[in-house]
């Protein structure tokens, strides 16, 4: 399998997941300095936009450089930023690990789901992985949720972090 070129766009029913671009900054710097989303994947909100800036910037090279893909999750309706999904640590025809954040007034309605969905069917069908895996605190009982509607299994738990794994062949079996 090769990188794709240009950035893979994906749909649902009620999102699109495009390339996040430093024009999201201000979106995801909002996110990302709200106490409540950030304590689940930061040691601390972000305080300055430039923190924002910075790890867009990461994002696009990650791309750039072959390592992973990370979407900006927008509402098909209105285009509005609702928070980001990645694919990272690609190895094409081996695994990947997915990560995801949303804003705040957007939990609780099932976007993630969707939104990882279509990302672990890219990574299956298009990436020929054959497994994805994702890591969460313990205490995320939102992630885990997400993790396990999606079929994920607990693969360890370590410390105050989840490990989960999805084979390829586990994903296809919820798929028939």
């Amino acid at each position: 399998m090769e990188f794709p070129l240009s950035f893979p766009i994906l749909q649902t029913d009620r999102l699109l997941l495009r390339e996040i671009t430093l024009d999201d900054a201000l979106e995801l710097f909002t996110n990302y300095s709200d106490p409540d989303v950030a304590n689940w994947f930061s040691d601390e909100p972000y305080t300055q936009i430039e923190q924002a800036d910075l790890v867009i910037r990461e994002f696009i090279e990650k791309y750039q450089h072959g390592k992973g893909f990370t979407w900006a999750i927008v509402l098909r309706a209105t285009g509005e930023f609702l928070g980001t999904c990645s694919i990272e640590d690609v190895e094409a025809g081996s695994r990947g690990e997915i990560g995801f954040d949303l804003a705040k007034e957007h939990w609780g309605k099932g976007y993630m789901v969707e939104a990882a969905g279509a990302i672990i069917a890219y990574g299956f069908k298009e990436l020929k992985q054959s497994k994805i895996e994702a890591e969460t605190y313990s205490h995320n009982s939102r992630a885990r949720r997400v993790l396990e509607k999606l079929g994920f299994r607990v693969e360890e738990v370590r410390k105050a972090s989840h490990f989960y794994t999805l084979s390829a062949e586990d994903w296809l079996k919820t798929r028939s």
